[in-house]
């Protein structure tokens, strides 16, 4: 909706797709968005949901996606981009290695076009197109592709006697934490946006906005630490644990504390050529 409707006047938006819809000049004057660095939810849906492999793959780990055919379901949305910055930062596996397929229909994609101008090398195609009317589910369950992470809606892909999940409890965790050790960066999804017909009318909207959303994170962490002795046994050696890996404050708002991870996803659409000029 936020695409085709322009509906809102305050809400969370891919950050992938907002690099693009401001690269592409008709897109860029007809949304006219304001970027507030609150950042509402880690890009880590492709761990989250799991990925599914077909048992046949060869597929053991993330190492094994080299020279492998994997299913999507959106190439160009925020997750998949940092899926790929943890293949090529982890692994040293680029989005050239892999034979990517599509998995969302054109009635649910969020960013048609979006990969009109991919960079060389990069192979990339529609599930449908692989076999007519084709899913990702469909797609893995015959072994047609190798791995895919499904979204629960228009791409869901689901475990059964051909298809597992790749990971196992505390996998996810660990490597996210491996990619925070190495680049400083936790992965980031959406950017809170307004319109700035709004800030415009309203010169202090923005500056309000920043300051009432950070305030509801701290106490969305109060109330968490505050409810965790109902659901934990030792809740404050949790809460360490997860603070040595990813810091006191998971979600940083600003841009100070998330320059480098916007300079990183920047770059990597920038590179897939999803994007034309570096933002």
């Amino acid at each position: 909706r936020h695409l085709k409707d322009d509906a809102f006047d305050v809400f969370e938006f891919s950050l992938s797709n907002l690099l693009i819809t401001r690269d592409r000049p008709q897109q860029r004057q007809r949304l006219r968005w304001l970027a507030i660095p609150i950042f509402l939810s880690k890009a880590t849906m492709w761990l989250r949901l799991n990925i599914y492999v077909h048992v046949n793959s060869g597929i053991r780990r993330l190492a094994d996606f080299k020279g492998k055919r994997i299913g999507v379901p959106d190439y160009q949305m925020t997750a998949a981009v940092w899926m790929r910055i943890v293949l090529r930062q982890l692994y040293g596996i680029t989005p050239q290695d892999i034979d990517w397929v599509n998995g969302r229909p054109a009635s649910h994609t969020h960013g048609e076009g979006a990969t009109d101008y991919l960079a060389p090398a990069i192979r990339l195609v529609l599930a449908r197109d692989v076999t007519r009317i084709a899913t990702l589910n469909d797609l893995l369950q015959r072994g047609e592709i190798d791995a895919a992470y499904g979204d629960n809606d228009s791409a869901a892909v689901e475990p059964s006697a051909s298809v597992r999940p790749l990971f196992g409890p505390g996998d996810a965790t660990a490597i996210i934490g491996e990619f925070r050790a190495k680049t400083g960066i936790t992965p980031v999804n959406h950017v809170l946006i307004v319109q700035e017909r709004l800030v415009e009318q309203y010169p202090d909207l923005a500056i309000k906005l920043f300051h009432a959303f950070e305030q509801s994170k701290q106490e969305a962490y109060r109330r968490a630490r505050q409810a965790a002795g109902g659901y934990l046994l030792f809740p404050h050696d949790d809460f360490a644990r997860v603070a040595a890996l990813f810091g006191e404050d998971p979600y940083p708002s600003g841009l100070a504390a998330n320059r480098l991870m916007l300079k990183m996803a920047a770059e990597e659409v920038y590179a897939e050529g999803l994007v034309r000029k570096l933002p």
